[in-house]
């Protein structure tokens, strides 16, 4: 898992805390199992979601040359990754 900080007002954390009460888990449960509803709600159905996704990655293919291979594009996206790892690793320079 990942953590993060989200800024809640004083009334957002009392009404969470309530609720987390109620059903007997932690804030941080409570506000993973929201988000996962959240998700789901605007993902939609499982059939939707992946028609949309088909949708984008043909997209995405459309603008690739065509003799670039799953392969090639694997490497570019990892090294770009590791690119930007390394920008985020090194000190300020303001």
């Amino acid at each position: 898992m990942y953590r993060t900080n989200i800024y809640l007002d004083p009334e957002q954390v009392r009404a969470l805390k309530h609720l987390a009460a109620e059903e007997n888990c932690s804030l941080a449960e409570l506000i993973r199992r929201a988000i996962d509803q959240y998700i789901a709600n605007r993902a939609g159905d499982d059939a939707t979601w992946h028609e949309r996704l088909d949708a984008f990655l043909a997209r995405v293919r459309e603008g690739l040359p065509r003799d670039v291979s799953p392969e090639e594009i694997e490497a570019d996206i990892t090294a770009a990754r590791e690119e930007v790892r390394q920008l985020h690793r090194e000190p300020s320079r303001r």
